[in-house]
Order: structure tokens, then sequence, then C-alpha cells
């Protein structure tokens, strides 16, 4: 008896299985910036999952050397705005300053207040943790289309 064939899943699948499909045409790197250790594993293996080069960082003080490095280039920065050492608003406006890239603010306690301060960082959005594919597919098409 020959042994059972295991299907080779294709992206048409998936996309019937629930999970949104993206291609990327450009490398994409990022930076997350989360105390949780399990939501920064979550988001990261997401964006890992689309393709996306990702480093993590666990409080503003790491991410700011991490992302104000010679060798290091991010294309996007996604930061929790409650952080340790140096918190997630603090961290924007320093990222903002000398770094060209996006940058997304998220937080677990969404409100109105929230949303305006992280924009008023220098966020060029803001969103709900954790995040979803709904919510950041959109971001990476448009960053892709970008680069």
């Amino acid at each position: 008896m020959a042994p059972e064939m295991i299907p080779v899943r294709r992206s048409e699948d998936r996309c019937r299985s629930g999970i949104p499909v993206l291609q990327l045409r450009n490398r994409i790197s990022a930076l997350l910036v989360d105390s949780d250790r399990s939501s920064q594993i979550a988001q990261s293996s997401f964006l890992r999952y689309y393709g996306v080069d990702t480093q993590t960082a666990s409080n503003g003080l790491s991410a700011f050397v991490l992302a104000s490095a010679s060798s290091s280039t991010f294309d996007l920065i996604i930061i929790d705005i409650s952080l340790p050492v140096m918190n997630g608003l603090g961290l924007q406006v320093y990222a903002c300053q000398g770094i060209n890239c996006k940058i997304i603010g998220m937080t677990g306690c969404w409100c109105e207040m929230h949303e305006q301060a992280i924009l008023d960082a220098g966020a060029n959005k803001a969103i709900e943790k954790p995040f979803f594919p709904a919510t950041l597919l959109p971001i990476l098409r448009e960053l892709d289309d970008e680069l």
C-alpha cells in the first residue's frame, strides 16, 4: 500500500482557510516594541508569517538604541505606548526626530485620548493591541507600495 500523500497548501487554499494572503514585493524590516512577552511573541510571529524581517525590544530605551544604531534600518516601528524605562510616547517623539520610517503606536486601552496622544507624539497611525490581519495588512501593503 502506498503512503498517504500530504497535500501542499497553495495560497488560494490559505485564503479559504481564513488566513489572508499577502505577498510582499519588497523586503520590509520592522522593530516591534512591546514589554508583554506573550504579545511580543504572537505579534512578531504574525509579522514573520507575512515575510517581514522582525526584531523585538521589550522597553523604550532598548528600542531607541536599536533604532538609532547606524547598522539598523527599519521600514516600520510598532510601539506599545505602555513601556518600562522609556514609555512608548517618549520613544515615538525621539524616534520621529532622526529615523525615516513608518511609526505605528498601539495600545491595549483604546480610547480617543490615547489615539490622539499617539498621533500627537508623531506616529503615522494608532492601532489597538493586539493587532490582527485586518488592521495591519493594509499598512504592510501601503508600505510595500512605497518601497
